[in-house]
């Protein structure tokens, strides 16, 4: 392998380009390919990327000259390149959302780590100096519930579809990611109440969501997501047997610890705190995915797994199904 790893772009709608751009700036990985069952649209991102193009993802897996995949299709066909790519031994990092169901993503990870194939899923906000420190505070307290919102405005028209990984629930992947990535637990139990089709009728997509999850450890997690929210601030809030965390910009957290409370009910040693710093991260979700790929490190923390990923849809799948049945899902891992 050279001194960059040769990346094949799968997928030149929405997302693949912008993966593209990134790798065209990484010092790590470089865009060698793209692929695309269209080929007209496949054809222009290759002019656009000066790079040669591909119609089959199959026949880019074949090749010894492409050391990893970006899979950038639609959710419902990431399973089939995924499959593919872990049966053959190649790299990959996904979009997300990982998979479109429990039952394939469970497959793909059990093939994965049969073959030892280094594996990522898109969630680049992981990255963000903002997210690992409140990774590193919620160790500290003793973690009971964290609280977190994505508030958007309207959507584009590609968001407007009826499947559980589509409309809010696509943006709000990141978000629950990252809850369930501070929380350090997997979900056991969700309860979602779901609002769909106020804006577009005729789609039926959530455009409205609020999630309550129970995970393994007794830990509490609730989401809210919603297309209403423009100029809302977003909220990431913790709150532990030994202290809190709070924040509504990604550049600024504010927090308190303790060492439990007196008979008065007055805490212990309590120290507040302020942390600052910048909303880029320290490197970057590419930077990262190819040193793994570089080492065969199938551990790439604090990156996004696909156990990472499955825990995501399991989420998103069981709040749909939830809202639906009225009643709470149970999940199984």
């Amino acid at each position: 392998m050279s001194n960059k790893i040769r990346v094949a772009v799968i997928g030149t709608g929405q997302r693949g380009p912008s993966h593209a751009r990134e790798l065209l700036g990484c010092d790590e990985a470089e865009l060698a390919l793209v692929c695309d069952l269209d080929e007209e649209r496949a054809k222009n991102a290759a002019e656009n990327f000066n790079v040669k193009y591909e119609l089959d993802h199959r026949e880019v897996i074949a090749r010894d000259d492409i050391d990893a995949l970006a899979i950038a299709t639609h959710t419902r066909h990431h399973a089939g390149v995924m499959r593919d790519a872990a049966a053959a031994g190649k790299p990959f990092l996904v979009e997300k959302p990982y998979c479109d169901s429990i039952e394939s993503g469970v497959e793909i990870c059990e093939l994965a780590e049969k073959n030892n194939v280094v594996a990522m899923v898109g969630y680049q906000s992981r990255f963000t100096a903002f997210a690992q420190e409140m990774k590193a505070l919620a160790s500290q307290i003793d973690l009971i519930q964290t609280n977190v919102t994505l508030q958007r405005g309207f959507f584009n028209p590609q968001y407007f579809f009826p499947e559980h990984y589509s409309g809010i629930l696509d943006a709000l992947s990141h978000t629950m990611d990252l809850a369930l990535w501070w929380t350090g637990s997997l979900p056991v139990e969700v309860m979602g109440h779901e609002r769909c089709g106020l804006f577009k009728p005729d789609k039926d997509a959530v455009e409205f969501v609020n999630i309550t999850t129970r995970c393994e450890n007794g830990q509490i997690v609730c989401m809210t997501g919603s297309m209403a929210g423009i100029q809302m601030q977003n909220i990431y809030q913790m709150a532990g047997l030994r202290g809190n965390i709070s924040a509504t910009e990604r550049n600024r957290i504010r927090y308190v610890t303790h060492l439990g409370f007196n008979e008065d009910k007055t805490p212990i040693d309590l120290k507040a705190g302020e942390w600052t710093g910048p909303g880029q991260p320290p490197k970057d979700m590419w930077t990262h995915f190819a040193q793994c790929v570089k080492e065969g490190r199938t551990d790439v923390s604090p990156g996004a797994s696909l156990r990472d990923g499955l825990a995501q849809v399991a989420v998103s799948e069981g709040a749909y199904f939830s809202s639906r049945e009225g009643k709470a899902i149970t999940v199984e891992l």
